[in-house]
C-alpha cells in the first residue's frame, strides 16, 4: 500500500488531498471499532451470547434498575407468600391467563399471596408501542416488575438476579416465594397447606422437584451446552427445576452474596444450585415429590387437583385445567 510520501510524481495538491483522506478514513474506522468496544465493556445493560463465534458470556453487573416497579407493595400487603412469575413483555396472553386463573384469588384463610410479573426489554420494531401498552397494564394491574436488560433465553440468570435483588430490597415483609412459569397450572391452595404443615417459617429453604446429579450438556448444538472452562464439572449440584421452586426469604440476599464469586451461567436453575451449594444449604424435597410434574400425563381432574405445580404446553392448555378443576367444589 503506498504511503504518503510515495505522491511524489503527483501534484502536491492532489497527493496532499489523498493521503488527508486516507488518514481520515483510517481514524473514523479507528474511532468506529473503539466506539463499539466500549459500548460492549462498558455498558452493563448490552449483555450477549455470540453463538457465530463460540464466544460465551453472560453479564450480571449488578448495575440494573427498574423502570416499572411496585415498590411498596409489600410493605402495604404484608404477604405470606410472593409468586413471581418471569415472562417475555409480549406475552399479555399469559399475563392475563395467569390473572383469570391461579393468580385471581388473593387470600387462603389468613394467608395473603401477591403474584407478580417479572420483565425486561423489548427488542424490535415494535419497542416503543410495547413499553407504552406495558406502562398502561401496569397502572391498571400494579402487578409488573421490568428492569433494563434485554429480555431474552439467554439471560434467564440475569432476569432470576434480578427478581432475587427486588425481593432482598423490597419485600422482607413475606415468608416464601414462588418462582412460577409462565406455562406452569399452580394450586395454590396446595402450595399453601404445604407451607403451612411445616409449622413454622423455614431459613434455609428451596423446594420443588429436585434434580440430582444433573449431567453438564458438552454438546454445541444443545441449547444447555456449557464448555469445559464455563464449568468444568460432569454433573450439577442438586437443584429444583425452573418451573417452579419455593424459596425461604432470607435466600434471595445470601444467593446474592455467594453470586458475586461465582461465574454465571445462562441456565439459571442449575445456577441455583451452584450458589446453594457454596452456602452449604441442601434443596429440601417436597413431603410427596409428585405434587411437582413436569411430564404431561394424560388429563385426569382428581389427580391434577392434588398436585401444586404442573407444566402445561401453553396458557391455553393452562387455563383450560385449571377452569375444569374449579368448575366443581369437589374435583374428585
Amino acid at each position: 500500500m503506498q504511503n504518503c510520501a510515495s505522491f511524489t510524481k503527483m501534484s502536491l495538491k492532489k497527493g496532499l488531498l489523498l493521503c488527508l483522506l486516507v488518514s481520515g478514513t483510517s481514524l473514523l474506522l479507528y474511532l468506529t471499532l473503539t466506539k463499539k468496544w466500549l459500548q460492549r465493556t462498558e455498558e452493563p445493560t448490552k449483555e450477549y451470547f455470540q453463538e457465530e463465534t463460540g464466544i460465551y458470556h453472560v453479564a450480571y453487573p449488578r448495575k440494573y434498575k427498574f423502570i416499572i416497579d411496585q415498590p411498596d407493595v409489600c410493605e402495604q400487603q404484608k404477604p405470606y407468600l410472593v409468586a413471581i412469575v418471569p415472562v417475555t413483555p409480549g406475552d399479555a396472553d399469559a399475563r392475563n391467563g395467569i390473572r383469570k386463573t391461579w393468580g385471581k384469588q388473593k387470600v387462603f384463610g389468613d394467608k395473603v399471596v401477591l403474584v407478580l410479573f417479572l420483565i425486561g426489554l423489548h427488542s424490535g420494531n415494535d419497542e416503543e408501542m410495547l413499553q407504552e401498552k406495558l406502562r398502561n397494564e401496569s397502572q391498571q394491574y400494579k402487578d409488573l416488575l421490568q428492569s433494563n436488560f434485554q429480555d431474552s433465553y439467554r439471560n434467564l440468570t440475569i432476569k432470576t438476579m434480578v427478581m432475587m435483588e427486588w425481593l432482598s430490597e423490597k419485600c422482607q415483609q413475606a415468608s416464601y416465594v414462588a418462582k412460577v412459569d409462565a406455562d406452569v397450572l399452580l394450586n395454590m391452595n396446595n402450595l399453601i397447606n404445604m407451607l403451612v404443615s411445616l409449622n413454622t417459617v423455614q431459613h434455609n429453604y428451596m423446594t420443588g422437584l429436585v434434580w440430582y446429579d444433573s449431567p453438564v450438556i458438552r454438546d454445541p448444538s444443545n441449547r444447555f451446552f456449557l464448555p469445559y472452562d464455563v464449568y468444568s464439572r460432569d454433573t450439577f449440584p442438586p437443584y429444583p427445576l425452573g418451573m417452579c421452586y419455593i424459596i425461604s426469604m432470607d435466600l434471595p440476599q445470601k444467593i446474592l452474596l455467594e453470586a458475586r464469586e461465582i461465574k454465571p451461567i445462562y441456565i439459571e436453575d442449575a445456577y441455583l444450585g451452584m450458589c446453594l451449594e457454596r452456602l452449604g444449604i441442601i434443596p429440601t424435597k417436597p413431603p410427596n415429590i409428585e405434587l411437582f410434574v413436569v411430564r404431561l400425563l394424560q388429563y385426569n381432574r382428581c389427580y391434577y387437583s392434588r398436585l401444586i405445580a404442573i407444566l402445561t404446553e401453553n396458557t391455553n392448555q393452562m387455563t383450560s385445567y385449571w377452569t375444569d378443576i374449579y368448575s366443581s367444589n369437589q374435583p374428585c
